[in-house]
């Protein structure tokens, strides 16, 4: 079983549904903290070391998007919608 599985199970209760959207209150430093692990996990995505054929690198890339876009929307800034290629 998954953690986010495993965290689903702990916050669903008999009396309420389960919503796709989890609103957190996150205070300065705790918002810190968690966009330094952002950073952390985009350098990680970043050094992988796979061979980079267009399957590989499209992965990456999509994956490097939600990590800017959830970097961007814990610090305020307005997250800007690319247009697929």
């Amino acid at each position: 079983m998954s953690l986010h599985m495993e965290v689903a199970e702990l916050l669903q209760s008999e009396f309420t549904q389960m919503s796709d959207l989890l609103t957190v209150e996150l205070d300065k430093e705790q918002r810190d903290v968690i966009l330094r692990g952002l950073r952390y996990v985009r350098s990680s995505v970043m050094l992988t070391p796979q061979e980079p054929t267009s399957q590989i690198v499209e992965g990456r890339n999509e994956e490097l998007q939600l990590l800017a876009a959830l970097s961007d929307l814990l610090s305020g800034q307005p997250t800007a919608q690319r247009a697929p290629a």
